[in-house]
C-alpha cells in the first residue's frame, strides 16, 4: 500500500481500490463462482438447519458449508470455504493484487489463506448481512485470528440499491463491540444494535473489479438486494503465514468434541 492507503487503513480500518481486476477477469471470476455453486446445488443435499437467523447446509464430506437465503430457502447464498473445491477460484486467491495489500493489514511479510467465501446476493431475493465484526466468529481458532485480513472482490457493480458493504470508519480501533445478549447460535456474535449508532454506517459503492481490504474488527453490514441485478462477491481472508487453514482447524475442533 502507498502512504495514503496506510493512513486510511490506520484511521478508518479499510481501503477501497477501484477496478483492480479488468472486466474480462471479473467476468471469469463470476463464471468460476457460478460453476462452483451450480455443482454444489446439483449434488445430493444435506439437511439445512437454522442456526439462529442463518440457514446452513453442512457438507461434511466436502469440508464446506453452503449458506441459503433465510426468506428464500431454495436460493443458495454462498459457500465457505471453497478453495479446495475450485482450483480456478483458489488461483485467484493467490493473485499478488490481493496478497500484497493484505500483508499490510495482517502486519506480516508473508500471508496465506485462512478461509474463503462466495457471497451471492441474487436480484430481489438477496438478503441482508447483519451488523457484525469478523473476529468474534474466528477467535475460537486462536488469538492470531485478530490479524486476519479480508479482501472483498466485487464481481458486479456494488450500489446502495443492491446492498453494497456498509462500514463504520474507525470502528476497528475499539476492539470487540458489545454483542447481542438475545438470540441463538451465531446470532449472539452479532453487534447489539440497541447499543449502536446505526447512523455511523457509511455505504461503500464501487464498480465491478474493485476490492475492499479490511481487518477483523471493522464493524460492517449490508442491506438486501432490492435491484434487478445480482450482487456477487468473493471474499478471501488471509492470515500470517505458518498457521493452519480453517479446514484443518475445523477438523481439530471436531476431534476434540
Amino acid at each position: 500500500m502507498n502512504a495514503q492507503e496506510r493512513m486510511q487503513l490506520a484511521r478508518d480500518g479499510y481501503v477501497v481500490r477501484e477496478r483492480v481486476f479488468s472486466p474480462k477477469e471479473t467476468a471469469q471470476m463470476a463464471a468460476d463462482c457460478e460453476q462452483l455453486m451450480a455443482e454444489l446445488v446439483a449434488m445430493k443435499r444435506a439437511a439445512k438447519p437454522k442456526v439462529g437467523g442463518y440457514v446452513f447446509e453442512y457438507r461434511d464430506e466436502l469440508e464446506t458449508t453452503v449458506k441459503w437465503e433465510r426468506d428464500a430457502p431454495d436460493q443458495p447464498r454462498g459457500v465457505e470455504p471453497f478453495a479446495h473445491l475450485s482450483p480456478a477460484l483458489k488461483a485467484w486467491g493467490q493473485d499478488p493484487r490481493l496478497l500484497d495489500p493484505c500483508k499490510e493489514v495482517c502486519g506480516a511479510e508473508e500471508v496465506a489463506l485462512f478461509t474463503e467465501k462466495v457471497n451471492m446476493k441474487r436480484a430481489r431475493t438477496g438478503g441482508y448481512v447483519q451488523l457484525h465484526q469478523d473476529f468474534p466468529y474466528w477467535e475460537v481458532y486462536g488469538p492470531h485470528t485478530s490479524r486476519v485480513a479480508t479482501a472483498l472482490v466485487h464481481l458486479d457493480d456494488f450500489t446502495v440499491e443492491n446492498g453494497c458493504l456498509q462500514v463504520t470508519p474507525g470502528s476497528h480501533l475499539h476492539g470487540k463491540h458489545v454483542q447481542r445478549a438475545d438470540g441463538d447460535g451465531l446470532d449472539k456474535l452479532e453487534i447489539d444494535v440497541k447499543t449502536y449508532d446505526m447512523a455511523s454506517l457509511t455505504p461503500l459503492p464501487a464498480p465491478a473489479g474493485s476490492v475492499i481490504f479490511f481487518g477483523g474488527f471493522l464493524i460492517h453490514a449490508s442491506a438486501p438486494n432490492r435491484s434487478d441485478k445480482d450482487r456477487r462477491a468473493l471474499l478471501y481472508s488471509y492470515q500470517p503465514a505458518g498457521f493452519p487453514h480453517v479446514r484443518e482447524l475445523n477438523a481439530r475442533l471436531k476431534e476434540r468434541s
